[in-house]
């Protein structure tokens, strides 16, 4: 059994439960190191069972640290019965299952036939993922390393910058660089917002939306390196700022810098979203709704979520996000963001990019 699974046995939530059904990819790469789709993962309290088709068993086989590979569908039974016959064999009788990931219809199959095994299956929240949001040193050194990918490729971008090109093309320039300077892919769909669409704090990349004079350029974007992710947000004025810009901005950034100042070890996640409000708020500019950060590994967003309704203590090893923001609809959107390391003393900043205003 690897060590990441016998952590997640050893949380009070698991206790009870004597297997868990995966169906989440990033939980199975986690747990260990699969890179496939679609494919299901059963972790016992006496070891890990793999269940692939045909497609995915010899890569299985070649990249689980310790997981049995067991094959289902045609010409082999459906995973409904594979299931059943290791909880049957296994003498498993509560089986756990990630209700937010396991769709209906399998359920559906799955609850039927550990009927026959004497086995039920039993709802959880976040098991693997309560694991998953403290890295390891190695961890978090990939996750640095997708950092300065991502940070060099904005800076050889930002010379094509010019009046009449597009967001999407923007966009395609920067996901080049990314991957042309080490990413294997981006962390997420890049987003490049030009003007009054920055407003959007998610919105698609367009091609029919020109750059033009007095702009904001609001790029949020990450690299893919290893398997882990980073997440930056820069937010850049083409031509001279006017003073509603420039204060706009400067206030954003007052907001990013105090939250992150509040980074550490025991540190409630509510206080710092509550603090970047606040800021926001009282320069009288409108302010953002998301919560002020995110996990970041091998999902984009994953535990832990710091937001003004949840209570979250932060915890060394955990690498979040610090992200405030300023939205106001037919005007614009500023978003200062970067991905952050909790460390025992304190943070370390792993998205370097500068943030000062910058007149492209």
């Amino acid at each position: 059994m690897s060590d990441k699974t016998r952590e997640m046995w050893e949380l009070p939530e698991s206790q009870g439960l004597d297997a868990l059904f995966v169906t989440s990819q990033a939980n199975q790469r986690y747990l260990e190191g699969f890179t496939g789709a679609d494919c299901f993962m059963l972790a016992t309290r006496e070891g890990n069972y793999l269940i692939a088709d045909s497609r995915y068993t010899e890569m299985a086989e070649s990249e689980c640290r310790s997981a049995a590979v067991v094959p289902h569908r045609a010409p082999n039974p459906p995973v409904q019965h594979v299931v059943s016959r290791l909880a049957r064999d296994n003498g498993l009788r509560r089986i756990g299952f990630e209700r937010g990931k396991l769709i209906w219809g399998l359920y559906d199959d799955i609850a039927k036939a550990l009927e026959d095994a004497g086995a039920e299956l039993v709802p959880v929240s976040s098991l693997v993922e309560r694991v998953r949001a403290k890295k390891t040193a190695d961890e978090a050194e990939m996750i640095e390393a997708a950092c300065a990918i991502a940070d060099r490729a904005l800076e050889d971008v930002l010379p094509v910058v010019k009046a009449g090109i597009s967001e999407l093309d923007l966009k395609i320039e920067l996901d080049y660089r990314m991957r042309t300077g080490g990413a294997e892919d981006t962390a997420f769909d890049t987003m490049v917002l030009f003007g009054a669409r920055g407003s959007q704090p998610h919105a698609n990349s367009r091609r029919d939306v020109p750059l033009k004079a007095g702009d904001f350029i609001l790029i949020d974007f990450g690299a893919l390196r290893d398997g882990y992710r980073s997440d930056t947000t820069r937010t850049f004025v083409f031509g001279r700022a006017s003073d509603e810009q420039r204060r706009a901005y400067m206030t954003v950034l007052e907001s990013q810098t105090a939250s992150l100042e509040k980074v550490a070890p025991g540190s409630n996640g509510r206080d710092i979203n509550d603090l970047a409000l606040g800021i926001i708020r009282g320069a009288g500019l409108p302010a953002f709704e998301y919560g002020i950060g995110h996990g970041v590994g091998l999902e984009i967003h994953e535990e832990p979520f710091m937001r003004q309704n949840t209570d979250v203590i932060l915890e060394a090893g955990m690498v979040v996000t610090i992200e405030p923001g300023s939205y106001k609809p037919g005007w614009g959107g500023i978003r200062i963001e970067d991905t952050v390391l909790v460390t025992p003393d304190g943070h370390r900043v792993l998205s370097r990019f500068p943030k000062e205003l910058t007149e492209l």
